[in-house]
Parts: structure tokens; C-alpha cells; sequence
């Protein structure tokens, strides 16, 4: 009859509704936990890779200067070197040609 069908209807419709939504809701909910967690962790690896390079660009400016350093030094090292070698060239060729 109509009332049997309508109470099928509703029992079939309660059913719907009720026991397989809640457990999708729950798998849902558990399943945005999960990416949650995994969202956090990753957002942890990035803020270390994050760290770990501005150290490494660190690092490197600080090379790249003392190897500045490292070559001015040796720059001014052979300038003096150049102006000692010419200085005694001098005096050789001067003592060379008092001796002539």
C-alpha cells in the first residue's frame, strides 16, 4: 500500500542518511587529520630547508669575502715583492757600473 511504501521510503531515506554519512564523515574527518598533519610536517621541512639555506648563503658570503681578503693580501704581497725585486735590480745595475 501508499503508507508501506511511504514508510519504506522513509526507512530506506533514514538509512541514507544516517549510518554511511556519519561513517564517511568520519573517514573525512580522519582523512583531513592525516593531510593536516602531513601539511604540518611538511611546512616543517620547508622552514628547515628555509634555515638550512639562508646558513649556507651566510657561509658562502663569508667565504667569498676572506677570499677577497685572501687575494688583496696576496695582491699587496706581490706589489711590494715587484717593487723589492725592481729596488735590487737598481742597485745591481748601479754597483755593476761602478765596478765597469
Amino acid at each position: 500500500t501508499l503508507a508501506q511504501h511511504e514508510e519504506a521510503i522513509r526507512g530506506i531515506h533514514g538509512y541514507l542518511q544516517g549510518v554511511p554519512i556519519n561513517e564517511e564523515m568520519n573517514a573525512l574527518r580522519f582523512r583531513m587529520g592525516m593531510v593536516e598533519e602531513e601539511n604540518a610536517s611538511l611546512s616543517g621541512n620547508i622552514k628547515t630547508m628555509e634555515t638550512i639555506d639562508t646558513i649556507t648563503c651566510r657561509q658562502e658570503k663569508r667565504a667569498r669575502m676572506e677570499l677577497k681578503q685572501q687575494l688583496t693580501s696576496v695582491q699587496e704581497s706581490q706589489l711590494q715583492d715587484q717593487e723589492k725585486f725592481r729596488k735590487l735590480q737598481e742597485f745591481v745595475t748601479s754597483q755593476l757600473g761602478r765596478h765597469s
